[in-house]
């Protein structure tokens, strides 16, 4: 049987530029649009990647966890069909980064990164926690500006 090649997820290689917002989301998801829209009013650099076509390689999602700072574990969402059909919940660090690579949709939400720090968005505006400062000009009244 032949399957074109367009048909296999391809893994990603992740560079992650200090000056770029890089996104790891599901952009079906209302939280993963919220957030899109919400990260392109605050920023002009933004690399989306959409987990769900873009298969991401177990040294990447270790990287992504470690900037996240805690256990991948607490960022997988204990109720999602995937997690509840496995009768084993205690992985080990390699086993909930290979959870990671075969089913990302088990993330709680989007995963947002700037400069070495990654957050968990569950609410669309928890990007605001990496720092970020709008790009939106703020306009001088005529009579404040140098002359």
């Amino acid at each position: 049987m032949y399957i074109p090649y367009s048909n296999f997820r391809t893994p990603a290689i992740m560079k992650f530029h200090p000056n770029e917002l890089t996104l790891l989301l599901d952009p079906k998801s209302t939280t993963g649009r919220k957030l899109r829209a919400y990260a392109h009013s605050i920023c002009n650099n933004i690399n989306e990647i959409d987990y769900t076509t873009t298969r991401l390689t177990t040294t990447v999602w270790k990287e992504i966890v470690t900037m996240l700072g805690n256990n991948p574990e607490e960022y997988i969402d204990k109720d999602h069909p995937v997690i509840k059909n496995d009768e084993n919940h205690t992985y080990t660090m390699h086993g909930w980064l290979n959870v990671l690579l075969n089913s990302p949709e088990v993330l709680k939400g989007p995963i947002a990164i700037r400069k070495n720090k990654a957050i968990l968005c569950t609410n669309p505006s928890d990007i605001l926690k990496l720092g970020i400062t709008s790009n939106i000009p703020m306009k001088t009244l005529p009579h404040l500006r140098a002359r």
